[in-house]
């Protein structure tokens, strides 16, 4: 299966190559590979079961304490 055939059943977005200044409170941080926002628990729930396991993950909340 393709990286890009194995998210085409999430609702939530999926976005590629984003600053994290745009999502942090002090607008500072590098680039995120890949960031993926589910609409709700279960789509959150579809995403990680489609994630390889030795792929890392970072959850991030809304940023507002976060320097990255």
């Amino acid at each position: 299966m393709s990286k890009a055939h194995q998210f085409t059943q999430l609702r939530g977005t999926m976005r590629e190559h984003v600053s994290m200044a745009q999502l942090t409170a002090w607008g500072v941080g590098g680039m995120a590979r890949r960031i993926f926002e589910p609409a709700d628990l279960s789509d959150l729930q579809s995403f990680l079961s489609t994630v390889s396991s030795n792929e890392p993950l970072l959850m991030v909340g809304l940023g507002s304490n976060l320097l990255v």
